[in-house]
């Protein structure tokens, strides 16, 4: 843990002098995902996923004025124990619309992305129902078009409290590196700092509502795009019935 922590300091740091000062137009973007999770043996499970994201208009507040994203991703989780998790995305389908910076980009059409991922999940009980959580990946990103493909590092490094087994509350931050298909002044991609609180009512429902502040670099700009997300998770396991 202590080796990854330092890891991760190392990589703010870099980045920190590599990611210009510059801050440009804030926005105001909502997340919203579904998730059907079927467990497939105690170990392993697998994810199907929906996602949505809006954003403001040039020159409005409004979170859901315009599109940003739609995504279909699929996950496989293989759990090691209770504190170690791998996981891949074979396939994920991204339609990308532009972050609107001035009124002409409102009417831009939306670029389409093919990502794959791996990622380690790591999390250490610090002391009674608090909780350590470290996540580590690397996806693939493929773009059509002439976009360069991009190869992308992310780290995640969370607090987590179980109030109960219905309820918990987390706070963390997530660092965005690219490692290849960019310049120099572009490795830093962007980074998440965050707050979620987690409702389960049953073990087949969970909602997560919570805040992401991001501070984001894109290919296009050489100044940073600040954003503030509000999101909304929604996830349904499916059990397999008892037999009567």
């Amino acid at each position: 843990m202590k080796i990854k922590i330092n890891a991760l300091i190392l990589i703010v740091t870099i980045s920190f002098f590599l990611a210009p000062k510059t801050v440009a137009q804030e926005h105001t973007n909502s997340w919203f995902r579904t998730t059907l999770s079927i467990p497939v043996t105690e170990k392993i499970k697998t994810d199907l996923e929906l996602q949505h994201r809006r954003q403001n208009d040039f020159e409005s507040d409004n979170l859901f004025d315009k599109n940003l994203m739609y995504t279909f991703r699929t996950w496989l989780y293989y759990k090691q124990n209770k504190d170690v998790v791998y996981a891949i995305s074979p396939f994920a389908y991204f339609s990308n619309y532009k972050i609107i910076q001035k009124e002409s980009d409102a009417a831009a059409k939306p670029t389409n992305e093919y990502r794959f991922s791996a990622s380690v999940e790591l999390q250490h009980e610090l002391v009674n129902n608090f909780f350590i959580v470290d996540r580590t990946a690397i996806e693939y990103r493929v773009f059509e078009g002439s976009v360069e493909n991009v190869i992308r590092l992310r780290n995640r490094l969370a607090f987590r409290y179980d109030i109960n087994s219905n309820y918990n509350v987390a706070i963390g931050d997530e660092i965005f590196i690219n490692a290849s298909g960019t310049n120099t002044l572009h490795i830093f991609d962007h980074n998440r700092a965050f707050t979620n609180f987690s409702y389960k009512p049953n073990s087949a429902v969970k909602f997560d509502i919570g805040y992401i502040y991001i501070s984001r670099l894109t290919k296009s700009n050489i100044d940073l795009i600040e954003e503030n997300n509000i999101y909304l998770n929604f996830t349904y396991t499916l059990h397999e019935k008892p037999h009567s």
